[in-house]
């Protein structure tokens, strides 16, 4: 329990266990207070212990091999915390419930091994998509509320069974504009079977309904799944208190600015620009050039705003840290400790890399971009009160770049009562999913190799402008600019891939009408995911560059199979498995930036998509469909 004084051996780690493992109880979005919690304390020992306040989200496991939940998407009308936490506005956002359970700050977390079959029937309980005349926003296919659900990083089918009643979908997220989950009552059945070998790792779920997805996960919507395996059953690994991190930051109108400048009311998203006009958050409070980076988006964990961990000196803990945010990254510090890695996203190691305190040497912590996770191991040192910082964190180049400012995400208060743990010795198990990929096997499979491009442009009059303003105007003003743009550039590229989408898709799409008029009858081809398409042959091994040409660091991130990286900029790095990455900051048209990683495409054929997980990019088209057909 949260009494650390407690001498009922047994009884009191399992009850503490439990306690730490999940939180907090929710009831009706509210956090109880500690006392209705934990066991029952006398008021001078509840005056004495410190009260954590980190909140776990609700654990769903499987059992003899199957999950079988039903996630609900719907408003949450809660409050949240600013970037001061006594500081709470009220708002009305897009979230998961599960289940008889109603929307809460995060989605449950689904637990699952190799060889289960995690079905998830998603409900969608959202209101009715705003009619056109009153949401003109081309790349939101005017469906804000339509849906669909990716499970990232997870290698599972993204194919569809339509044999079975109803169909039965995998990671399917190539939704056509007439397609997706609609609003008001409609539902479709997932249906992921975990391979038997799939390492143990952290992942999680969000929707990827192309147009609409920022707007989605800028809101509430997230969850973990945890994929167990053999590193799990290790003794001091399942003797080590699990916290589940969701790192979030909830984009919402805050009088008086975005109410000003777009009509929203007070703790909504509604407007794809309120993502775009301050990519990294700003919109929350409006600024002038003096304190332009004081305040980025304030990060939450799962709902709260600077959670306390309590942890006792000598224990150890695991912490599985998932980035959610849909545009600025992290780099995480650990006052006075070292965070031991063990997985790069899902995909684990034999050996840690460590994670010192980054205050005292390079400022360089723990990066996670977008969509990325980690797990790490920690063990508590003496007595006293730590953080675990955001440090800055530069996310693009040149002259001058955009740096997001230190945040303090969570305090961890140490306390006097030894609890001497091991931290679990290495090699750690690891799949034989994860084996290297190799010069011999490249070219025994194939030796393929492929160039991707990111580059963000607006137009030539946008581009004129950037010389004055600073680099996170600039950004701003690109994404703004986009939105405006996208309907001319989309038309003309539509145009000149007509041929290339009727003979790879087989049939021929309408020419696009902008702005569609408003009698105009749905579905309105007005989206560019699948006008560019990768096609792959099963059990082929490739080799792709992908080049940045833009200062931002764009982040990218491919469904299905992971990535072996295996170069930055061109020169050779110690590999390692991943299926995020951040593209190096400072590219240029010139002088692009890049990543280099080979990839097996093992196991699934089907359509699926490379995207930029800064999701407002993505939106707007920095997007591809890829698909893998059985060799023959």
């Amino acid at each position: 329990m949260a009494d650390a004084t407690m001498t009922n051996g047994h009884e009191q780690e399992h009850g503490r266990r439990q306690f730490l493992r999940y939180g907090l109880s929710v009831a009706s979005g509210v956090v109880v207070p500690v006392s209705l919690t934990a066991c029952e304390q006398r008021e001078t020992e509840r005056q004495k212990t410190p009260i954590q306040t980190f909140v776990q989200p609700p654990l769903v496991e499987a059992k003899n091999g199957l999950l079988d939940v039903t996630l609900t998407a719907s408003y949450f009308d809660t409050v949240l915390s600013g970037v001061h936490p006594n500081v709470r506005h009220p708002v009305s956002l897009r979230a998961y419930g599960y289940d008889a359970q109603r929307a809460g700050y995060a989605g449950p977390t689904l637990v699952v091994r190799g060889g289960d079959t995690l079905r998830i029937r998603l409900l969608n309980q959202l209101p009715e998509n705003p009619p056109f005349r009153a949401f003109r926003d081309p790349t939101n296919y005017i469906k804000p509320n339509t849906t669909n659900l990716h499970v990232h990083g997870l290698h599972v089918s993204p194919a569809i069974n339509e044999d079975a009643t109803p169909p039965e979908y995998g990671d399917y997220v190539v939704d056509p504009n007439y397609g997706g989950v609609l609003p008001n009552g409609e539902s479709r059945q997932y249906v992921h079977r975990i391979p038997n070998n799939h390492p143990a790792g952290p992942f999680y779920y969000h929707p990827q309904y192309h147009g609409s997805s920022a707007l989605q996960v800028g809101s509430l919507m997230s969850g973990a799944i945890m994929v167990r395996g053999e590193v799990d059953d290790l003794p001091e690994m399942a003797q080590a208190t699990e916290l589940i991190f969701l790192f979030q930051a909830p984009y919402f109108a805050l009088n008086p600015f975005f109410n000003d400048a777009m009509g929203v009311a007070d703790g909504r998203l509604e407007k794809f620009l309120q993502l775009t006009q301050y990519p990294t958050g700003r919109g929350l409070k409006k600024h002038t050039r003096a304190d332009e980076y004081s305040d980025a988006q304030p990060v939450l964990i799962n709902g709260v705003r600077q959670p306390t961990i309590v942890m006792r000196s000598g224990e150890v803990q695991r912490w599985r840290l998932i980035n959610t945010q849909v545009f600025n990254s992290l780099n995480l510090s650990l006052d006075g400790h070292v965070l031991k890695q063990y997985t790069a996203d899902g995909w684990g190691s034999t050996s840690y890399i460590e994670h010192d305190d980054a205050r005292k040497a390079s400022g360089l912590g723990l990066h996670l971009a977008p969509g990325n996770r980690a797990s790490v191991v920690v063990q508590a040192d003496k007595p006293g009160t730590y953080y675990l910082r955001g440090l800055p964190v530069k996310i693009s180049g040149g002259a001058d770049p955009i740096v997001l400012p230190e945040d303090t995400l969570v305090k961890v208060i140490v306390v006097d009562v030894k609890h001497t743990m091991s931290i679990p010795k290495t090699p750690l198990p690891v799949s034989h999913f994860l084996a290297p990929i190799t010069d011999d096997e490249f070219a025994n499979n194939g030796g393929k190799k492929r160039n991707i491009i990111f580059k963000m442009t607006g137009n030539d009059a946008l581009l004129n402008a950037q010389q004055t303003p600073g680099p996170l105007e600039q950004a701003a003003e690109v994404l703004s600019s986009l939105v405006a743009q996208a309907e001319k550039s989309y038309q003309h590229h539509k145009l000149q891939l007509q041929e290339k989408i009727v003979s790879t898709f087989g049939s021929r799409s309408r020419t696009p009408i902008y702005p569609p008029p408003p009698n105009l009858v749905p579905p309105f081809d007005i989206q560019a995911a699948n006008t560019v398409h990768e096609i792959a042959i099963l059990d082929a091994v490739e080799e792709w560059t992908i080049f940045n040409m833009n200062h931002l660091a764009h982040v990218f991130h491919i469904h299905v199979n992971p990535m072996y990286i295996i170069k930055v900029n061109g020169k050779p790095i110690e590999p390692y498995w991943c299926d995020t990455v951040a593209l190096p900051t400072g590219g240029t048209s010139q002088n692009p930036s890049s990543v280099t990683f080979r990839m097996r495409f093992k196991d699934f054929t089907g359509p699926y998509i490379l995207h930029n997980q800064r999701l407002q990019a993505s939106d707007l088209g920095m997007i591809q469909r890829v698909t893998v057909v059985a060799r023959g």
